[in-house]
């Protein structure tokens, strides 16, 4: 076996920002660790805070085997010791921008706000004593954005999880107890939940597998997807089936949508390409919609690091996109082996995909024969990109506030379209 290249070192300068009345401190340092999500950030600040949001966050590329990015967080301290306050109209032009940008929190992120994470624990707290156990320590945060907040626990009796999502993914809180209850390995078990508060309290489910056993984990998708299917009726989950798909189609490929002419949008001669695949689209599209499968629970979001297990046996996180769809629109295995492998999968990642396709498909056998189940898994291969893509276009990027975070999330799946043809070709 061939060594494989050393991954590129990480290198960010790391602001932590804190404020007091009219002043404010700075606290800059090097770090190797990730920041851009929150985790690993209190870590390294001076004494103990509270995360509320970032305020900046700029990657420069990678030079010389070295990755290099800035990032700037707000943080409230707990005190102000070892602090070098200054008033926030003597900072420089950018400093005084982060500063100014602190005063108004996103009003749909509560975890921005001083003052939530205190009531965020006393629910935790209490939530974990009517089960008999006590928090060890401060949480541990994982990610820390616009559209969720996750801490790690520790607790007497093990390892839990705490998330909070904004009321736009309300419909999580609601789903993910039912999932967990009624498919098993369809979601953690959930310890507790506070639609209202937005708060989910969750058993630990295993770990990610960087290298999991693909055939494996499609047969576990197959089988949610199966099972859901008495439960459908009664959770009133949003239609996003080829039908849904087909009627955004036209926004998808709009000027606006592929954000020609600006920055890290489509090229004219990119989105010339992307519209001629047009009737193919539809085509596909049309195909899924009359083909005999029923609609199942969808995920929306699945990918490697929304599977987590142990003992050959998987769970699903992340049900913040759930839907009802064609259960092939969810289904693309190459994405449960990363990202980089969907763009392009080396000799032996490709026979894996193809035998976890199989897998997959042999499940759904009595639905139509294994040769068109081929033919229109191979369908949503490819459509499933714009499925994909919707859940940023009408999803995330119209509840966020801060719409620069997310502006051009969409394109990578758009793009991977056109890769597609590319091959093909």
């Amino acid at each position: 076996m061939s060594s494989s290249a050393p991954a590129p070192r990480r290198e960010t300068t790391l602001t932590l920002l804190f404020t007091r009345g009219e002043e404010v401190a700075l606290h800059t340092l090097t770090t190797d660790q990730t920041s851009y999500f929150g985790a690993n950030v209190l870590e390294v600040a001076p004494m103990p805070a509270v995360l509320l949001r970032r305020l900046h966050f700029k990657y420069f590329g990678e030079v010389d085997g070295v990755r290099r990015a800035e990032s700037v967080w707000y943080l409230q301290a707990a005190g102000d010791v070892g602090l070098d306050w200054q008033p926030a109209c003597e900072l420089s032009g950018q400093q005084r921008a982060w500063a100014e940008a602190t005063r108004t929190a996103p009003g749909n992120m509560p975890w921005m706000h001083a003052g939530w994470h205190a009531g965020a624990l006393a629910w935790l707290d209490a939530e974990l004593a009517a089960q008999g156990h006590l928090r060890q320590g401060q949480p541990t945060v994982l990610k820390h954005g616009q559209i969720s907040v996750l801490w790690r626990v520790q607790t007497s009796g093990g390892q839990v999880f705490f998330k909070g999502v904004p009321d736009f993914f309300r419909r999580e809180v609601e789903v993910t107890p039912l999932l967990a209850r009624e498919l098993p390995g369809a979601a953690p078990p959930v310890l507790a939940a506070d639609t209202r508060r937005g708060f989910l309290l969750l058993a630990d489910a295993g770990k990610e597998n960087e290298t999991p056993d693909l055939g494996a984990v499609m047969r576990h998708l197959a089988r949610v997807q199966r099972d859901s299917l008495p439960h459908l009726g009664g959770w009133a989950l949003r239609g996003r089936g080829p039908e849904y798909v087909l009627g955004w189609l036209e926004n998808l490929l709009s000027n606006d949508t592929l954000l020609i002419g600006q920055e890290d949008g489509f090229t004219p001669a990119e989105a010339e390409c992307l519209r001629s695949q047009r009737p193919q689209l539809e085509a596909a599209l049309r195909r899924l919609s009359a083909s005999p499968l029923p609609r199942t629970l969808g995920h929306g979001d699945l990918h490697g690091g929304n599977v987590v297990g142990w003992g050959g046996q998987f769970t699903l996180l992340d049900w913040s996109d759930v839907c009802l769809t064609h259960p092939f629109l969810d289904a693309n295995p190459a994405y449960f082996l990363g990202f980089g492998v969907v763009d392009s999968p080396n000799e032996s990642q490709r026979g894996a995909i193809t035998a976890a396709t199989d897998a997959y498909l042999h499940a759904w056998t009595d639905c139509a024969p294994l040769p068109e189940l081929r033919a229109l898994f191979a369908d949503a291969l490819k459509v499933g990109e714009l499925f994909r893509a919707l859940s940023y276009v009408d999803g995330i990027q119209p509840a966020v506030e801060d719409k620069t975070e997310w502006h051009g999330a969409h394109l990578d799946h758009l793009r991977r379209l056109l890769a597609g043809d590319e091959r093909q070709n």
